[in-house]
């Protein structure tokens, strides 16, 4: 019986070049990942879209992935293209998401493209397909909505999906629309943790399809994975309100925006 020879050349060609396949593919991955391939910058639009009516923004964040994200209050006074001066949370109502973008480009000063409109009853959804969220409650809340009532006492609480809906909603108190704006980032670090929770992984399955019958983008699936997947990776960081001051107009209250303090805001968060 002839004794078998060890080719150690061969096979260690062969190993080599599969290694050499398998870091070339993690270098086009990584590459995907991170280069600049467009804009890394996402207008997140809270749609408050009733029936037979126009739908205006009621929650206006542009974020970027490894930045950070600059909320922009409903009421902020903006150029608003081929329509004039206006509340900024009109451009979706006067031709839709993409105006939005525009509007919000004009206002930064930096390129944007990408839009996610989330309507409101995907909030109520998904708190409820994720068990309730956890959040602290700074001032108690009373109030109605769409025709039912709704108490929220202060401290540490756990919602419900509606409870969660009234408490984004709220713009009662001193502080009205930037009240809220604080509201929303607390609620959306509370929504983060649970989903993150591994007690609620069974649930996620539900949450996200409570999210996506309910979300409007013009990313395609990869370009919003990319997005998606950078933002986890590189995270988003602090979120600033676009500065200004609240002035009434013609009897119509308006958030007056500070342009040389707003430069400020984007460069530190989004540009």
């Amino acid at each position: 019986m002839g004794m078998e020879v060890y080719r150690s050349g061969r096979r260690g060609r062969g190993l080599r070049a599969a290694l050499l396949l398998l870091g070339g593919l993690l270098l086009l991955l990584a590459a995907y990942v991170v280069l600049p391939l467009g804009t890394d910058r996402v207008v997140l639009l809270g749609s408050d879209a009733r029936a037979a009516e126009p739908s205006r923004s009621d929650t206006i964040v542009v974020a970027k992935a490894g930045g950070g994200a600059l909320a922009v209050p409903r009421d902020t006074l903006v150029q608003i293209p081929g329509v004039g001066q206006d509340k900024v949370n009109a451009a979706l109502a006067h031709g839709g998401p993409e105006l939005a973008v525009k509007t919000l480009e004009g206002l930064t000063g930096v390129p944007i493209g990408n839009y996610v409109v989330v309507d409101f009853g995907a909030v109520e959804e998904i708190v409820d397909a994720l068990g309730g969220v956890t959040v602290e409650v700074d001032e108690p809340i009373q109030y109605t909505l769409d025709g039912r009532y709704v108490s929220i006492p202060a401290g540490r609480q756990t919602l419900d999906g509606f409870e969660a809906l009234a408490y984004v909603r709220y713009r009662g108190g001193p502080t009205a629309d930037i009240g809220r704006i604080g509201r929303q980032q607390e609620f959306l670090r509370a929504l983060a943790a649970e989903a993150a929770s591994p007690r609620k992984l069974v649930r996620l399955p539900l949450a996200a399809r409570a999210a996506w019958a309910n979300v409007d983008t013009n990313m395609n699936p990869i370009s919003a994975g990319r997005l998606a997947l950078r933002m986890w990776l590189f995270g988003v960081g602090e979120v600033e309100l676009y500065p200004g001051t609240p002035q009434y107009i013609n009897g119509i209250a308006y958030w007056v925006p500070d342009r040389a303090a707003g430069a400020r805001a984007v460069e530190a968060t989004i540009a």
